[in-house]
């Protein structure tokens, strides 16, 4: 029986965690009203997360092409399956989409 491998693993959940800093760290940062130095400070630190988070995304999208995924249950429906394909697909996008956004759609902090 296939499993993911370490690598793999460590990858997922430290991007995992990333994301979530990321995602926190925007949501206090717009809440902090006129540009002070502590707003840029994590203007900074949120755009180092986000292209973290890409270049994590390229070598786990790397990775995964040198060791795929375990196949899913033999049990499993087949309307499971190919919505698990789904959302693993959409959870990629993502995941690259969202960083590439934030530089391109940069924007001094207000």
């Amino acid at each position: 029986m296939r499993k993911y491998t370490l690598t793999a693993i460590a990858l997922h959940w430290l991007m995992a965690m990333l994301i979530i800093s990321a995602f926190l760290l925007g949501l206090t940062m717009v809440d902090i009203p006129g540009l002070t130095p502590t707003k840029l400070k994590y203007f900074s630190w949120h755009k180092w997360l986000g292209v973290t988070v890409f270049a994590l995304a390229c070598l786990r999208m790397l990775w995964s092409i040198r060791h795929p995924a375990p196949p899913h249950p033999g049990n499993m429906a087949n309307w499971q399956k190919q919505a698990a394909r789904v959302s693993h697909g959409l959870m990629y996008f993502l995941i690259f989409f969202v960083p590439l956004s934030g530089c391109l759609l940069y924007t001094s902090p207000s």
